[in-house]
């Protein structure tokens, strides 16, 4: 039986961590904590009020909004179940709060400090949420020497080391995770030697041609990387193979999720290496970025979110629970798009097929089972939209045929 960090919690739910000290499973249990939602609950850095308890959480009047991502309500509802009625996180308390979201910027940033009666204090970075400026910020990392996210990251970890009592850990899932190991290696000396471990779950590297713009003197031995055996997010600019890969639950991107991670006892359940697939992706991708000057990367982002804010609901959220009414707009503002983007838009993309070389179908099918199938259901969901409207467009142009051949049937009798 394949356990996650759902029943990590309900079988060691019960120790202290003097018993079980703090570890790789309890980190992820926080950085996927900092997903909800705890905006007006949790104290921001500029509020009177200290930290607020689990059980100050659950009384609060707008408890439910923690849980407004519909993907994860059901898991994010256990999770905050189980760690307020355990031993081990039941004493835990959150403070200093932070929620940027910013079209302008196009900056999605959040975190939030964790502290345990014990004296265990972790900082967590949210990774990208539902907001669509978040994937915008994400594709940014392409292009850009520091995104707005990881400016704010290195701010935030700056000013909450000061209001910290001792050592703490810093960690975060997905882009999360990549904030993390930035705002850890561009911290001054003083705060890197009081970082007790740096977390990235599945998180992007640092793209190798900004890596000597920041310093990992104090923090590259405490940075600890996992990722899923068929990892994607995570073997974004990945050069250095300094991480461990961790058995899953699911297959495919599916597996990015910190809830299908599977854990072995007390620890994380490893495995020997990636899956083929996964390196087949990692080295396409590598190469299709290297194809790509930064014009034509930040031509292709443009034109990618063109169709994306063509969804009226432009969030992730609403596109999950109306993916056909949202599969019709960004096909709509696909076919909006000048001829000559969209032209530019498939070479990139045609680009991207190719540089994939030997990923042969079988071996997608067979390592990426549930992940085809998630994206069969999508694909049938396209092509059903896209007959709808070459349907509609035929039946628009028979009848403006036959309202052209009614003036010359007139004549004829005439």
């Amino acid at each position: 039986m394949s356990d996650t960090i759902l029943e990590y919690l309900e079988k060691f739910g019960n120790k202290t961590f003097k018993r079980l000290p703090f570890g790789e499973v309890d980190a992820l249990i926080l950085s996927q904590f900092s997903y909800l939602k705890f905006d007006g609950i949790v104290p921001g850095p500029d509020d009177v009020d200290s930290f607020v308890t689990l059980s100050d959480i659950k009384a609060h009047p707008r408890f439910n909004d923690l849980f407004t991502d519909k993907r994860y309500e059901k898991p994010n509802r256990k999770l905050f179940r189980l760690m307020e009625e355990s031993v081990r996180f039941g004493g835990l308390k959150l403070d200093y709060y932070v929620n940027i979201i910013g079209e302008e910027r196009e900056i999605q940033f959040s975190a939030v400090t964790f502290r345990f009666p014990e004296g265990i204090d972790y900082v967590a970075f949210r990774g990208t949420d539902e907001n669509m400026v978040g994937w915008k910020e994400d594709a940014n990392l392409s292009i850009m020497e520091e995104i707005p996210g990881e400016k704010e990251a290195v701010k935030y970890l700056k000013d909450v080391a000061k209001v910290l009592d001792g050592d703490f850990y810093v960690g975060g899932h997905s882009k999360g995770g990549l904030n993390a190991i930035y705002a850890s290696s561009a911290a001054p000396a003083s705060i890197k030697k009081r970082i007790i471990g740096i977390y990235s779950f599945d998180g992007p590297a640092i793209r190798e041609d900004v890596r000597s713009k920041v310093d990992y003197t104090g923090v590259r031995d405490k940075y600890h990387k996992f990722v899923p055996k068929s990892s994607l997010i995570g073997m974004i600019f990945e050069t250095d193979d300094i991480y461990t890969v961790v058995k899953n639950k699911s297959a495919g991107i599916l597996q990015h999720d910190p809830y299908t991670w599977v854990v072995k006892d007390i620890d994380l359940w490893y495995e020997d290496s990636l899956s083929k697939s996964a390196e087949i992706v990692k080295t396409a991708m590598a190469n299709w970025l290297k194809d790509l000057d930064k014009n034509d990367r930040t031509r292709f982002i443009d034109c990618i979110f063109e169709v994306a804010d063509a969804c009226q609901d432009n969030d992730l959220v609403s596109i999950y629970l109306n993916p056909v009414k949202s599969i019709r707009q960004m096909l709509d503002g696909y076919d909006r798009m000048d001829e000559g983007e969209r032209q530019f838009l498939k070479e990139v993309m045609n680009g991207l097929i190719k540089n994939t070389g030997g990923l042969a179908k079988d071996e997608v099918q067979s390592g990426w089972g549930e992940f085809t199938e998630s994206v069969d259901k999508w694909i049938v969901m396209v092509q059903g939209v896209i007959e709808e409207k070459q349907a509609s467009k035929k039946k628009t142009a028979v009848k403006k045929g036959v309202r052209k051949k009614l003036p010359d049937k007139k004549k004829t009798k005439g």
